[in-house]
């Protein structure tokens, strides 16, 4: 299911040069409104890169005469697999990767050169999760709806900040890291 764009674009009447800090980063309505008018029917390419191997993709999930690409779709599960216990895999909700491609396309939008996505943790099985300090008992993570990603160019607060304007789920900004899900809204503040 895709997501209803107005639920990203909250107005397509801002024409204001609103930037997040001193970033520079617009914000959706804002790059709307400024004539990317296709932001959601662009085939969807995600640029990625695993923090613990390195491993790097160019994953193309959505085509825009084709729609959603099963084969785009399994390799992005299998980029945000948990290489911590066994490469073990879960169907991702699409969600997670639309929220993805938003942030990306948007650094792009703002002029950000290559914000390469590097994934810090996806799917975790409950056997990794329970070992992770901090992690909640019922992760998102563990449902394939988690990412903690850091966007190359960006400083974590500002990823967040682009996150949670597209009210896709949950928000945690980290020291080094954000965590972004496709759970309610909500957010918070970790170390």
């Amino acid at each position: 299911m895709e997501m209803n764009r107005r639920s990203f674009l909250k107005t397509s009447a801002a024409v204001a040069y609103t930037a997040v800090g001193s970033a520079g980063i617009l914000f959706p309505d804002e790059a709307y409104a400024l004539g990317d008018h296709q932001f959601w029917q662009r085939d969807r390419v995600i640029e990625s890169r695993r923090a613990d191997n390195k491993e790097t993709g160019r994953i193309k999930i959505f085509d825009r005469n084709q729609g959603y690409l099963k084969s785009g779709y399994q390799q992005a599960c299998w980029a945000l697999r948990d290489l911590k216990d066994g490469n073990a895999m879960a169907r991702m909700d699409v969600q997670l990767f639309n929220l993805m491609y938003a942030i990306q396309e948007w650094a792009c939008m703002a002029g950000k050169s290559n914000p390469l996505i590097t994934i810090n943790s996806g799917y975790r099985t409950r056997r990794h999760n329970s070992k992770v300090e901090g992690a909640a008992l019922n992760s998102l993570h563990i449902y394939g709806k988690a990412a903690d990603i850091v966007v190359r160019g960006i400083e974590p607060w500002q990823v967040a900040e682009m996150a949670k304007h597209f009210n896709g789920g949950g928000v945690g900004m980290y020291n080094s890291f954000t965590h972004i899900d496709t759970g309610r809204l909500r957010e918070w503040k970790g170390r």
